[in-house]
């Protein structure tokens, strides 16, 4: 694969009118779901291109697609852009209550939302000030859960929530099992035990204690039965803090892509790596001023963005993190003759993400010359730039495979949210000769 050596922004697209071409079910899923009332597609694409034609060409294309919110909301003056949200609940009423209020607005305007609970009491320890006993992080989980539920996400999706509970917190069993008898109790949660370091070498040495393996056997159960819990590796997310001086990484948002500060908000936006396949390799000439221009077009969406409280507001200008992922990438190795599950996959990866991320750092260096640095003393204008998205919806409408995921199956049935079926097969499956792509059930 030849990767093109590093150059300014591209210049911009010659304004035109647009026609964008979807599939059928992505007509079907842009129709129910975000079209304005009495909007069409090329329409939809004019809004949320932010009026700037290199912008409206990549979305246009459908090489590039922003997060759900901001194909909601961009351009309409109401509702956040943003899709992750995450927060930090004290031990406190005051706190439990002022977090499901930001996190209900978060989620009436489309966003998901991950929550830490680490801090909260055990369940049934006294509550001094009522003479009555905690919740319990769980009993907070199922409080969350009801306005979620009663919410979802911008009326358009149900909600998505994270809870991430220490592996050392009183009540981590109860956690790991929340969910294994009915899941759908807890439905709009994703839950993941935050595990350290030290309690993982301690297993892998065999000088765990008593309780550790059972915490341990328990995780390795409840996952094998409903697919909860995972595991947020919370030392290794704080060696990769880019500002340890803010805060630290105590969680993530509910698909886990992206770790936070409390109180903050992370736009996203996704290149469908298929597109840019030509002759069995990745063009990286055509990549590379996409990359730029979408890491563009996430800073401006920044800039336009609205949050509904003040302290997320202050979070995110201190930090301006911005997430441009891929999807498509099974798409991409199946075009190359590349089976997923192969060395050779994984190095291509590797080679593509250095790519992407060294034009993302660099368009941020000059975004930062151009706007100004997140912060005084630093080089970038974005603290953050990359992070893949599991892209379930806007995959769907770019005709592509989903994030970084391996091919489902050959062909398939999926059913939406609201019960709607949708027959799909693999997007590529004309254009790859006869090529037999490992899918999911092989791997």
């Amino acid at each position: 694969m030849e990767m093109a050596s590093p150059i300014n922004s591209s210049p911009p697209r010659k304004d035109r009118p647009v026609t964008i071409s979807l599939s059928a079910n992505a007509s079907m899923l842009l129709d129910r779901r975000y079209l304005l009332p009495g909007e069409t597609p090329d329409e939809l694409v004019t809004r949320i291109s932010l009026g700037k034609p290199e912008y409206a060409a990549i979305i246009e294309s459908l090489e590039f697609l922003p997060n759900s919110p901001t194909i909601f909301n961009a351009g309409t003056g109401q509702g956040s852009m943003s899709a992750c949200y995450k927060f930090d609940i004290q031990d406190s009423l005051e706190s439990i209550m002022d977090v499901a209020r930001k996190a209900a607005f978060c989620q009436k305007w489309g966003g998901g939302v991950g929550y830490v609970l680490s801090e909260l009491r055990p369940r049934g320890a006294p509550v001094g000030s009522t003479h009555r006993v905690a919740l319990g992080p769980v009993g907070v989980m199922r409080i969350l859960h009801s306005i979620s539920k009663e919410i979802t996400q911008g009326g358009r999706r149900n909600g998505a929530q994270m809870a991430i509970l220490h592996v050392d917190h009183p009540d981590i069993l109860e956690f790991i099992h929340a969910k294994d008898e009915n899941p759908e109790a807890l439905s709009t949660f994703n839950i993941s035990v935050a595990i350290t370091d030290e309690f993982m070498d301690r297993v892998l040495n065999q000088m765990a204690s008593v309780r550790d393996m059972q915490i341990w056997q328990a995780i390795a159960e409840s996952a094998w039965r409903t697919g909860d819990p995972g595991l947020y590796f919370i030392d290794a997310a704080e060696r990769a803090n880019p500002t340890p001086y803010l805060g630290k990484l105590t969680g993530t948002n509910p698909c886990a892509e992206v770790p936070l500060l409390d109180n903050e908000a992370c736009n996203l936006g996704s290149i469908d790596l298929g597109k840019f396949v030509t002759n069995g390799r990745i063009d990286a000439k055509r990549l590379e001023p996409v990359v730029r221009t979408a890491i563009r077009y996430l800073n401006e969406v920044l800039d336009r963005n609205i949050f509904p409280d003040p302290v997320i507001t202050a979070a995110v200008n201190r930090t301006r993190k911005i997430g441009l992922g891929v999807m498509g990438w099974a798409d991409a190795l199946a075009l190359m003759g590349i089976h997923y599950d192969t060395d050779e996959a994984v190095n291509m990866g590797r080679i593509i993400m250095e790519c992407i991320n060294t034009w993302a750092l660099e368009e941020s260096i000059f975004l930062a010359d151009e706007k100004g640095a997140y912060e005084p003393g630093k080089l970038t204008r974005n603290a953050t730039r990359t992070c893949i998205a599991p892209t379930g919806t806007i995959a769907l409408l770019a005709g592509c495979s989903s994030g970084i995921e391996p091919h489902y199956d050959i062909e398939w049935i999926r059913v939406l949210g609201d019960g709607t079926k949708m027959a799909e097969r693999i997007p590529v499956m004309d254009r790859i000769n006869g090529f037999q792509p490992h899918t999911a059930h092989e791997i």
